[in-house]
């Protein structure tokens, strides 16, 4: 078994590891990217407040309108109680009673459109609890597949891990060293098979003496125009 066959190999190995954890990276990144979930918890964090607000604000509604029948009640037992004989205080407490009565109405309408603005942020943070149970069930459900997608690819990983330590064992540490170089100045591709005469690598086409000596495979043999190691096999 030639050298540039076990180089080869071994960069058939190295690509496929690069692919795979490229790939471990983007399941991780795709994991701890939730935008749609945090979009649609804020819009449910947001819809609660709503909710209490108005609900605070139907509760002091309430609380006023009773508290303002309670005065007309009181006044209206002072006004007609007999206890008053005054012409003139009666006639404040008649026009009092009046008065609170027409702010009654006020009250009132404030009662009312506090209670319409509970209903309509109940039916918003309902809506909004609907969102946030369907893209917790989504989020859940894609995770789910993404980790056993991880699983999968951490598997292909450390068989490949294994591949890989057989195969360096066999190959001369000075093509090794070559290797690893070439594998970080050609962005992890080291070894370029020589097809229809030419490198995959950079594309260059090669010259016969090259070629042949290429196909040959009897010595690591390089690309003049890229640097890579060339494979001349199929």
């Amino acid at each position: 078994m030639s050298q540039p066959f076990k180089l080869f190999r071994l960069q058939q190995i190295d690509s496929q590891l690069d692919r795979a954890r490229s790939k471990l990276k983007e399941i991780d990144t795709r994991l701890m990217q939730n935008e749609e979930l945090l979009q649609v918890q804020n819009y449910a964090n947001e819809a609660e407040q709503k909710l209490h607000v108005e609900q605070k604000r139907l509760k002091k509604a309430e609380e006023e309108v009773q508290s303002q029948r309670i005065k007309i009640e009181q006044t209206e037992s002072t006004l007609y109680g007999g206890k008053v004989k005054n012409p003139k205080e009666l006639k404040d407490l008649e026009n009092e009673a009046v008065a609170l009565k027409k702010y009654l109405i006020v009250l009132e309408d404030r009662l009312l459109e506090a209670m319409l603005s509970v209903d309509e942020a109940i039916s918003t943070y309902t809506q909004s609890q609907n969102a946030l149970n369907n893209i917790m069930i989504k989020v859940t459900g894609r995770n789910k597949k993404l980790e056993e997608e991880k699983g999968n690819i951490s598997s292909d990983i450390e068989r490949l891990d294994k591949d890989r330590a057989v195969a360096v064992t066999s190959i001369a540490s000075q093509d090794l060293i070559l290797y690893e170089q070439l594998r970080i100045k050609r962005h992890g591709v080291a070894v370029a098979q020589v097809i229809e005469q030419t490198c995959s690598g950079c594309g260059s086409t090669l010259n016969a003496s090259l070629l042949q000596s290429a196909i040959s495979m009897n010595q690591i043999i390089c690309c003049d125009s890229c640097g890579r190691i060339l494979y001349g096999g199929k």
